[in-house]
């Protein structure tokens, strides 16, 4: 497994910069529009080099004996590559929602038909089985890599979720002795692993959809092999659990504003922390410590009746915490700072009419007095003195740094 890994992180890191440089001269970039978090044109597509690097560790450990049955690490490489190729079309030249849709489905259907073959040995699976297989595991897959390409919006968000959610998978894989969840968690997060330095903490290439489904489809097909071996379903979906949520609550709350919730948004809670003023780096750490504290309850989740009551609880509790998180944030924001008026200085007071200086001297060439200190009349100045405005530190056109609440989002 640790050669495996090796493999798959390496190739990945190794083909990034390959492709940064193809989508670049395909055009494959992301512009800067009003719903961006970036604020330069980025390439999109660097899945490519995930789903490269997937595949080769995958294809090394089934070609090097040890733990791990082959037909289970093959069931996800058939569940990965569908997802793969669609989104690689959708990168290089976009699909009509529709169409994309019908092909997630049966891209879905696809997946599950390999891992049911390679996961059910019993030839009369119980109705649990059999509901789970042929009905809900196609709407799970669908939903979630839907779900992990929502949440695919900011720097690192995404890869240091499927980090973590591989990292989850391979302990709890271990723990349960299902070498198939192990193995497929281990390449999962060696593969995000390698593609990081290149989203994080500076975006050099997106993933794109190409890699949002891709690793969307690999935790979703993890999530579904967990429980077919018996694994509680709090501990089979904490790695998931805030992603569900916040596009969950997103779209409870648009529908309720009677929104077109069906439209593109920038609405989104780890969307709505940076419009809040917090960076890239800081939400995505943000949801990767929420998304480890919801694995190890989910682990927790996996024992006596008490404790994983107490550990659902605690997990609500977590998930509620980070959907307010926005709010809050924005509450506790200094307002903005606004341009005050400059206080005007008193005028001084008119010279007395009864001696006025230009008339105090009968011939004006003989006296230099009004040419070398003109009096407010003579300069054609309304009575106003020449005066260097004070300072104001209050002032919106800082270059310090410092930007008013209405600025745009910042840069990657």
């Amino acid at each position: 497994m640790l050669e495996a890994s090796a493999a798959a992180c390496i190739v990945t890191l190794a083909a990034t910069p390959i492709v940064i440089v193809g989508m670049r001269r395909m055009a494959a970039i992301d512009e800067v529009t009003a719903r961006s978090s970036h604020q330069v044109p980025t390439p999109r597509g660097g899945g490519i080099a995930v789903v490269l690097g997937l595949f080769a560790g995958i294809g090394l450990a089934v070609c090097i004996p040890g733990p791990g049955d082959a037909r289970d690490l093959l069931s996800l490489t058939i569940g990965i590559a569908p997802f793969g190729l669609i989104g690689l079309v959708e990168d290089l030249s976009g699909i009509a929602p529709p169409r994309r849709l019908a092909l997630h489905v049966t891209a879905a259907v696809v997946a599950v038909t390999a891992v049911r073959g390679a996961v059910l040995d019993d030839p009369v699976p119980s109705g649990t089985t059999v509901l789970l297989v042929t009905i809900i595991a196609p709407v799970w897959i669908t939903a979630f890599v839907n779900v992990f390409n929502f949440m695919d919006g900011i720097n690192g968000i995404s890869v240091t979720t499927a980090v973590l959610a591989g990292a989850a998978f391979t302990v709890l894989g271990a723990v349960q002795h299902v070498d198939a969840i192990t193995t497929g968690g281990a390449l999962t997060a060696a593969a995000a692993l390698g593609f990081g330095p290149f989203n994080f903490p500076r975006a050099r290439i997106f993933l794109g959809d190409v890699g949002s489904y891709s690793l969307g489809a690999a935790i979703a097909l993890l999530a579904v092999r967990a429980v077919l071996a018996g694994i509680p379903v709090e501990t089979a979906l904490a790695p998931t659990a805030l992603y569900l949520a916040d596009t969950a609550w997103t779209l409870l709350r648009r529908v309720r504003a009677k929104e077109q919730w069906y439209l593109p948004h920038r609405t989104h809670a780890y969307q709505r922390l940076t419009t809040a003023g917090w960076s890239h780096t800081r939400v995505t750490g943000l949801v990767g410590v929420l998304t480890a504290v919801l694995v190890a309850l989910g682990f927790a989740a996996d024992g006596p009746l008490p404790v994983r009551l107490l550990a659902d609880t605690a997990a609500g509790l977590v998930l509620l915490g980070y959907l307010n998180a926005p709010q809050r944030v924005a509450a506790g924001r200094p307002p903005p700072r606004h341009s005050r008026a400059v206080p005007a200085r008193p005028h001084p007071s008119p010279m007395p009419a009864a001696s006025p200086m230009p008339a105090a001297s009968p011939t004006p060439a003989a006296s230099p007095t009004p040419a070398a200190s003109p009096t407010p009349a003579a300069s054609g100045v309304a009575a106003i003195p020449s005066q260097r405005r004070p300072t104001n530190p209050d002032r919106t056109d800082r270059t310090d740094g410092t930007r008013p609440l209405g600025d745009a989002g910042r840069s990657h």
